[in-house]
């Protein structure tokens, strides 16, 4: 990496900071079980005395479809493991998870024990915990309904991924198959513009060629089959992003179920490559200067503000969405004394010019181009204002020169 990319990419971290703050997820089957989040946390720390209001919680749900149990069992543990203290919240706290089973093992009949044999299939990212599980329902004699005794035999068969047409989005399908006949389909939705990490996880009842079938929305996005090994490692990366805490009842209640189909797949996977490699990026930026659009922004440090602009987001040159252009100017900042303020002030001017440019070469059209277009007029002035507010508090400055 070169001295000034990595000044860049400092830069643009710095940026990205600034920009986590608006994440915002939900599905259907969330919106019947977020009653469930709640009480299951409640009942965390005073289980020996709630044994009846817990079993009233599960025993709707025993003789259901599975997927109401296992993302029962799924929220249970990830309500166990909230970390509510860190900054991170995918950092599991391990103490409470441990009192929360503690109470379900002091707790024998057929609802809790069937609830305790799901959690302890979901357990997969703490191995100890679940042969603690194990070995105490080894010694229950509860008749279960025979999908719970075979869900190690889950068969993960399908994995399919969907993009919209900036690449903004990648909405990952698993399709999964209980043993019985029971279908399960999972929707990992990964932004790139927030960081490539997930932003919502949707759980269906329905094998996913049912799910693909219905929400087919012809023209505007992709679908593609992705190699089932090549999906586990795209959502463990997306995983591995920071978690804020704020965000943390979104999506995360159903991030144990996710771990658990996942494992199921295939390792030695690729991950998402960048769409662009940087010495293209490079060449991008020249033919971009050589041509009569970029006649008004001359000078070096225009060209090293267009590769920054290059890093924002989904960091493809290509493609300049409503979402990422807004981004940007919403949150304009001036720390740096090696970029000329009147350059920083020209960015909306400077994307407005080469966004066309880009657009015609990476095949958007039109309308979608003319969209993005219209967030640089919105937001141009106020984006003026707020990085003159900046610089003056900064650096002092009362105006450009």
């Amino acid at each position: 990496m070169t001295d000034k990319r990595r000044l860049r990419s400092l830069k643009q971290a710095r940026r990205d900071v600034r920009r986590a703050k608006k994440r915002k997820a939900g599905n259907a089957l969330d919106r019947r079980l977020k009653g469930v989040t709640g009480q299951l946390r409640d009942l965390i720390g005073q289980l020996n005395d709630v044994t009846g209001q817990l079993t009233e919680i599960v025993r709707p749900r025993v003789d259901q479809h599975p997927v109401y149990l296992v993302s029962m069992a799924s929220r249970a543990i990830n309500v166990g493991n909230l970390n509510l203290t860190s900054l991170d919240a995918s950092r599991p706290d391990g103490e409470k998870l441990y009192r929360l089973l503690t109470g379900l093992m002091s707790t024998r009949n057929r609802p809790v024990t069937a609830l305790l044999a799901v959690i302890a299939e979901l357990l997969v990212d703490d191995p100890a915990l679940q042969f603690e599980c194990r070995a105490e329902l080894a010694q229950r004699h509860e008749h279960l309904p025979g999908w719970i005794h075979s869900l190690s035999q889950v068969n993960v068969h399908r994995a399919v991924r969907r993009s919209d047409a900036f690449g903004d989005v990648d909405e990952i399908a698993i399709g999964a198959r209980l043993v019985g006949g029971h279908g399960l389909t999972v929707v990992v939705r990964v932004d790139h513009n927030r960081f490539s990490g997930v932003t919502d996880i949707a759980i269906v009842p329905e094998l996913i060629d049912e799910v693909l079938a219905r929400i087919a929305e012809p023209g505007s996005e992709s679908v593609v089959e992705m190699n089932l090994a090549d999906a586990r490692v795209w959502i463990e990366d997306a995983f591995k992003k920071p978690v804020f805490a704020r965000d943390a009842n979104t999506w995360m209640p159903n991030r144990p179920l996710v771990r658990w189909l996942i494992s199921r797949l295939p390792e030695g996977g690729e991950g998402r490559t960048p769409s662009m490699d940087w010495a293209s990026a490079e060449e991008l930026c020249d033919r971009f200067f050589a041509g009569s659009s970029s006649a008004p922004f001359d000078g070096p440090g225009y060209r090293e503000q267009l590769l920054e602009l290059f890093e924002t987001g989904t960091e493809d040159p290509l493609r300049w969405s409503e979402t990422r252009v807004r981004d940007v100017l919403r949150n304009p900042s001036y720390y740096d004394d090696d970029t000329p303020l009147e350059v920083a002030l020209d960015i909306p001017d400077l994307l407005r010019a080469f966004i066309p440019y880009a657009h015609a070469q990476s095949g958007i059209g039109d309308e979608l181009t003319s969209r993005t277009l219209a967030v640089i007029d919105e937001l141009r002035s106020s984006y003026r204002r707020e990085l003159m507010r900046e610089a003056h508090d900064f650096w002092g400055y009362d105006d450009v020169g």
